[in-house]
């Protein structure tokens, strides 16, 4: 094979809806670019040694290549879309052939049927929204029922946990504050009753020195009485 000569291959699946669309475009692509030869291949008939060599994950897997390259298509499957990616990596142009200029000339309305018609597709996932919400409403309606009734039923539940962990990021706090209130309040009371202490001391010493004072005052009378009662009663005596 030289290396103008390019293959264009396509794995599909045949329950893949994405291989069902495809499909149809890739043989008008071998109609519309007939020095391309193009081969399909089923997942059924895949070995798995093609399917690791050529790395394919998903279907369908557009390769086109020739003896130096292989280009792995990524984008659009129309065919206006297909159409530019072999002509970017071939180089080769459209067939003008009276059969290929009317495909060609019918690629617009192939592309605004698909856009109107209803998708047949068995799997709903598979759906753009738009034609969910159109073709489906009550599926949609449904499903966006289930979502909101599933928030209502956990937001209650995810509120009381915010609660309840947020009341463990401040009870640790509000402690440490009760705590340094606490001993402040007694280091308050304690200055209070070491200002009150002295005072008190105070009076006491200055009750015992009046005390002492009038000891002193008591017995200084007394020292100083007893002689004039003494001269007293020998001045009696003497008289008599």
């Amino acid at each position: 094979m030289n290396k103008d000569d390019y293959i264009a291959v396509l794995f599909y699946a045949s329950w893949c809806p994405f291989s069902q669309e495809c499909k149809p475009n890739f043989e008008i692509l071998a109609s519309l670019f007939p020095a391309i030869r193009h081969f399909t291949f089923e997942e059924s008939s895949i070995r798995p040694s093609i399917i690791s060599r050529y790395g394919i994950h998903g279907f369908p897997t557009l390769f086109l290549l020739n003896s130096t390259m292989r280009v792995r298509y990524h984008g659009p499957r129309t065919v206006k879309s297909l159409a530019a990616f072999y002509r970017d990596v071939s180089g080769f142009d459209i067939s003008m052939t009276s059969a290929n200029l009317e495909a060609v000339d019918s690629l617009d309305g192939i592309e605004l049927k698909k856009d109107t018609e209803q998708e047949n597709c068995p799997f709903w996932w598979a759906r753009s929204p738009e034609k969910i919400l159109q073709q489906d409403t009550y599926l949609a309606l449904a499903t966006a029922f289930v979502i909101l009734r599933l928030l209502y039923l956990l937001f209650p539940k995810i509120g009381s946990f915010a609660k309840q962990a947020w009341r463990r990021h401040t009870l640790f706090p509000n402690l440490v504050g009760v705590h340094e209130y606490f001993f402040t309040y007694l280091e308050q009371a304690r200055q209070k009753f070491f200002r009150l202490y002295p005072s008190k001391r105070g009076n006491l010493q200055e009750g015992a020195r009046n005390a002492t004072a009038w000891a002193s005052k008591s017995l200084a009378s007394v020292s100083i009485g007893e002689p004039s009662t003494i001269g007293r009663t020998n001045s009696t005596n003497e008289q008599r």
